[in-house]
């Protein structure tokens, strides 16, 4: 049988499963957007419980959900041109980001890819400013920038994209990184 899941029910899937992975850890976590649906930039909020129920230390957490390949883009939540502004990126992104992408639904194989704020702010401000003014050297016009910014699982793991129509390569910042996948201590790295 197979299953339909609206969009708002697979974001859930995501957010459900990261926040399981959170509380096992020992970090109590809250779902923001059962109290304010679609809470802008942050889904989770989550204490460091290393200090037990006295430690002040938050984390402010994005979950975008795929259930696409890891070639597939999954939105951000913004425009090519914001992306490409590193102002507009610090401004608006609050900390880390977990990518969840669900391989196979009925047995819920996923897989996590931890990124931090800066991991972050580095790959989507890389990779959307080498598209609009670097790949095929050609002025940003308005549609493009206007248009939904998007980055792959490829992407977070590091891949390095070439343009067909120019010689320019995106130099992925990710390819210096420790992998993300599960890792979850990324929630902490400020």
């Amino acid at each position: 049988m197979e299953i339909k899941l609206t969009n708002q029910m697979k974001c859930a899937i995501g957010e459900q499963l990261v926040s399981a992975h959170l509380i096992a850890h020992g970090w109590p976590t809250v779902n923001v957007n059962s109290s304010i649906n679609n809470f802008k930039g942050i889904d989770l909020y989550c204490q460091n419980g290393i200090d037990g129920l006295d430690s002040t230390e938050v984390a402010q957490i994005q979950v975008k959900t795929t259930f696409q390949g890891k070639n597939s883009g999954i939105s951000i939540g913004m425009n090519c041109k914001q992306a490409a502004n590193r102002d507009f990126l610090e401004n608006n992104i609050k900390g880390p980001w977990v990518f969840v992408h669900v391989k196979e639904l009925e047995s819920l194989s996923v897989d996590f890819y931890i990124l931090t704020r800066k991991q972050l702010i580095d790959l989507v401000y890389g990779l959307h400013h080498w598209y609009l003014y670097e790949w095929e050297r050609r002025p940003c016009t308005e549609s493009l920038g206007k248009s939904v910014a998007c980055i792959r699982i490829e992407h977070i793991l590091g891949k390095q994209d070439k343009s067909q129509f120019s010689d320019t390569c995106f130099d992925n910042p990710m390819r210096r990184e420790p992998l993300p996948l599960n890792n979850w201590n990324n929630i902490w790295v400020k």
